[in-house]
């Protein structure tokens, strides 16, 4: 059994789950979009309205920053939450129990009877979160592009744009490679969903809260949804290096250490 055979075998278990996060979130997303010419159309109730909220909500949305009378604004307060919460838990569920999955179901004495070490069983399956993460991102910014061309009152920036579609990628990838780490250690399939979810949900309430109180603004450095804020990337127009640096540091060392790990478990 090589790493290809080990690859699309992973990629059959993984098709249903991926089908289904990536269906609901796009018909999601579709929804939301199509609110913005409503929003567009009444830009001056809505900016009224958005001036009444407190100012803890305005500055963790973002909104002291970007209008959501644009619709780069729009999209960035009501459509790249979804796409980041969401798709990080179901990457991080997908890199957490892509190997306890193996231990959980029995099948992991059938793997290492075979002709393969445990560094090919991790290549194979890192390569399935790649390919699953690449493509789920792909269909989203496809999808996102034909939306703002559909629903669009004025140009918007390209460059923002496809930041804002990169910017979700290097996220998912981020927790993808956390969770492939955890599933090391992780051995029931049933802890996977609260770990998962518990630790996406953790880093975002973190997120929220580097962003409301200048006392906790260093947090940003310990939350990978700061790394990818929407507000900053649609009026700076590049994701800050230091970021891009931490992202693929996590992915880097989270993925080494992966392979060391699971070489040395004892099984």
């Amino acid at each position: 059994m090589n790493k290809m055979i080990i690859f699309i075998r992973e990629l059959k278990r993984n098709r249903k789950s991926f089908i289904i996060w990536t269906a609901s979130l796009v018909l999601f997303n579709i929804m939301m979009m199509s609110f913005f010419p409503s929003i567009a159309d009444n830009t001056k109730m809505y900016d009224e309205m958005i001036k009444g909220f407190p100012k803890g909500m305005i500055e963790a949305f973002g909104l002291d920053k970007i209008s959501m009378s644009t619709i780069l604004g729009f999209f960035g307060t009501e459509c790249y939450i979804f796409i980041t919460i969401f798709g990080s838990i179901y990457a991080m569920l997908l890199g957490a129990s892509i190997l306890s999955k193996e231990e959980g179901d029995k099948t992991i004495e059938f793997l290492l009877a075979k002709p393969v070490t445990r560094s090919t069983i991790v290549t194979a399956k890192a390569a399935n979160i790649f390919f699953y993460i690449t493509l789920f991102n792909l269909i989203f910014s496809f999808v996102n592009f034909l939306m703002f061309e559909a629903v669009k009152r004025e140009e918007y920036s390209i460059e923002a744009f496809l930041l804002l579609s990169i910017g979700p990628w290097l996220l998912h990838l981020t927790f993808a490679a956390i969770g492939l780490l955890i599933s090391v250690f992780v051995v029931k399939a049933k802890s996977v969903y609260p770990v998962s979810i518990g630790f996406v949900l953790v880093m975002y309430f973190i997120s929220v809260m580097s962003s409301i109180s200048d006392k906790l603004t260093n947090l940003k450095y310990f939350t990978p949804f700061k790394y990818v804020d929407s507000p900053d990337i649609i009026v700076n127009e590049r994701i800050e290096p230091i970021y891009l640096i931490i992202m693929f540091a996590i992915i880097t060392v989270s993925t080494a250490a992966t392979y060391v790990l699971y070489n040395r478990k004892n099984m």
